[in-house]
């Protein structure tokens, strides 16, 4: 009889002891913030100590008596224009004005470049000090900015970033690129580039150069004043313009790059700079159509064998007085074309025909397809074609 009453009392104690139990072990549970890693634990916990203070403080529970205020007037500095491989430094001042004393600690820099040397590390109340940038510019040529970080025990601000900036003036500025402009073949492709330097105060063109090696290259330098409206806001000490001309006997479109060899006035090294240039020749003979396609040419679909077809094409030639302008090819030679100067100089009617007695032909697959050429037999590059794309079938009744 006495088992059950013992195992009836034993079960409310037992479960007693496991809640205590599990209370004790969740007393001692501490669950990590959620998304900070453990190699930045400390910083997180500083975040929130300052947090809490700054609470503390704005809410009247610290006395602002026992607070240090840092006080920093000029918290950025532009160099403005500054040369290449220099070192550069600015003083900024830091002050306290509160009534406890301010620690200060340099906490690192944006750069290698850039050094952040602090004076004092502790200032009594109404103490002032000052933190020196040095920033070294380097080679290029380039707007820079650099911050230095200052930590401070100062609860409302904890941090100060101080910054210095500045453009680093250029050796020489050329452009990249130049569009050259030739309305027909036979005229001179020209266009012009500008270089100006913001270190120099003069140079010289030694040479410019092209890599076609097909091609005639003339160029003519100007010098320009450095008040001139195209150097309003470059900041040059001298400039020039040069004019780049080139005869182009091909049309269609052209590119390469011009080579510049300059010459300072200081006596140092030649520089050179590459500039890339393209430009496009409209070719001497356009032909004009509603019928034309602007790159699959005339088509003249499926025509029926027995039946004759006639289209008219207008052709328009440039620079063509004293040309002898006529049908220099056809494909498939069944097609009859022929050419007329129209009464005005330059204009020209293109007849394209097919007789009833034409036998079956094909020119509409990918490798089989038809053209007319147009031009002066005595000048290759004095022509223009386009395809004519269709097919002649017979049909059985």
């Amino acid at each position: 009889m006495r088992s059950p009453l013992i195992k009836f009392i034993a079960l409310p104690i037992t479960a007693i002891l496991l809640i205590s139990v599990a209370g004790a072990f969740s007393l001692t549970v501490e669950y990590k913030p959620y998304g900070v890693p453990d190699h930045r634990r400390e910083e997180y916990d500083e975040k929130l100590s300052l947090i809490a203070q700054q609470q503390k403080v704005l809410h009247g529970e610290v006395p602002t008596d026992e607070l240090p205020i840092a006080i920093v007037k000029e918290k950025s500095y532009d160099f403005g224009m500054i040369d290449p491989h220099v070192t550069a430094s600015h003083t900024f001042t830091i002050g306290n004005e509160g009534k406890a004393p301010l620690s200060l600690k340099v906490a690192g820099t944006s750069c290698k470049c850039t050094v952040g040397k602090l004076e004092h590390q502790l200032l009594m109340p109404g103490a002032t000090t000052t933190i020196t940038m040095e920033w070294n510019t380097g080679y290029q040529a380039e707007h820079y900015e650099q911050t230095a970080k200052i930590i401070t025990s100062d609860p409302l601000q904890k941090e100060i970033e101080l910054k210095v900036e500045g453009t680093v003036r250029a050796q020489l500025v050329a452009p990249e690129s130049v569009a050259l402009v030739a309305q027909h073949v036979g005229d001179m492709a020209t266009g012009g580039i500008m270089l100006f330097s913001q270190q120099w105060n003069d140079f010289t063109i030694m040479s410019v150069t092209t890599d076609e090696s097909d091609a005639t290259l003339n160029w003519e330098v100007t010098p320009i004043d450095n008040d001139d409206i195209e150097l309003a806001d470059k900041q040059s000490r001298s400039a020039v313009r040069v004019a780049i001309s080139m005869p182009r006997h091909r049309p269609g479109q052209f590119q390469g790059t011009l080579t510049a060899v300059i010459r300072p006035g200081d006596g140092s090294p030649d520089v050179t700079r590459e500039i890339e240039y393209t430009g496009k020749v409209r070719p001497p003979i356009s032909f004009i159509s509603p019928l034309l396609h602007m790159h699959d040419g005339l088509h003249i679909g499926s025509l029926t064998a027995g039946e004759e077809s006639t289209w008219h094409i207008f052709v328009r030639v440039r620079g063509g007085a004293g040309r002898n302008i006529e049908v220099l090819d056809v494909e498939p030679k069944i097609l009859d074309a022929t050419i007329e100067p129209t009464s005005r100089e330059g204009d020209y009617r293109l007849t394209l025909k097919i007789g009833k007695d034409c036998p079956m032909t094909i020119f509409n697959l990918d490798h089989q397809r038809g053209y007319v050429q147009v031009g002066d037999r005595a000048d290759k590059q004095f022509s223009n074609w386009f395809p004519v794309v269709g097919a002649v079938v017979e049909i059985d009744d």
